[in-house]
């Protein structure tokens, strides 16, 4: 019951669900196994209003760099401090190893919550940013290629369809259908 009480907390996006719908939907007995998800911190509770609602902490952390300014700066300040870390200790494990042509990203989920900053710092108006532009941001502090850059994307908005809307166009992006999707935005 763990999985589909995690998986349905999921599917909500950035939306969160809220906790009284999730006991409507697995009864009563969810309570213990939403307590057993904090514990292991794999979902996040707020309230809001009268409402509590729950997220996944990959989408808590999307939630939260999209509607609250001192979150996003704080996230976007230890971003910017671990990219340091991670590019000095790049720079030594390339002096110690001969065959280090890339950095590899630790987890999706960094990878996730590097590719979120970068889509809501330089989202336009409408919310559309180029593939490319991100690719330019990442690439650099992460120091991989472009085409590891479009695999990770493609699997992450594979992976992630409720939170991300690709549209076609551009020079570059990811392949979908046959088409070169150019642009994202978050959903």
């Amino acid at each position: 019951m763990a999985n589909e009480v995690l998986e349905k907390i999921a599917s909500t996006g950035l939306n969160g669900i809220k906790r009284v719908e999730l006991k409507r939907t697995f009864g009563k007995n969810c309570e213990s196994v939403i307590d057993a998800l904090i514990k292991k911190q794999e979902i996040f509770i707020e309230k809001k209003g009268n409402a509590y609602f729950v997220w996944t902490k990959e989408n808590y952390v999307s939630h939260i760099s999209k509607n609250d300014p001192k979150s996003k700066l704080a996230l976007n300040m230890a971003t910017k401090m671990n990219v340091k870390e991670e590019k000095g200790e790049h720079q030594n494990n390339v002096r110690n190893t001969i065959n280090t042509s890339h950095y590899v990203i630790n987890s999706d989920m960094e990878f996730k919550s590097e590719f979120d900053m970068c889509l809501a710092n330089a989202s336009t108006s409408i919310g559309w940013t180029p593939f490319s532009f991100i690719r330019k941001k990442i690439c650099e502090s992460k120091q991989i290629s472009s085409d590891h850059f479009y695999t990770l994307v493609s699997e992450l908005v594979e992976r992630h369809r409720e939170n991300y809307e690709i549209s076609s166009g551009g020079q570059e992006g990811i392949m979908m259908r046959g088409l070169v999707h150019g642009f994202v935005r978050n959903i």
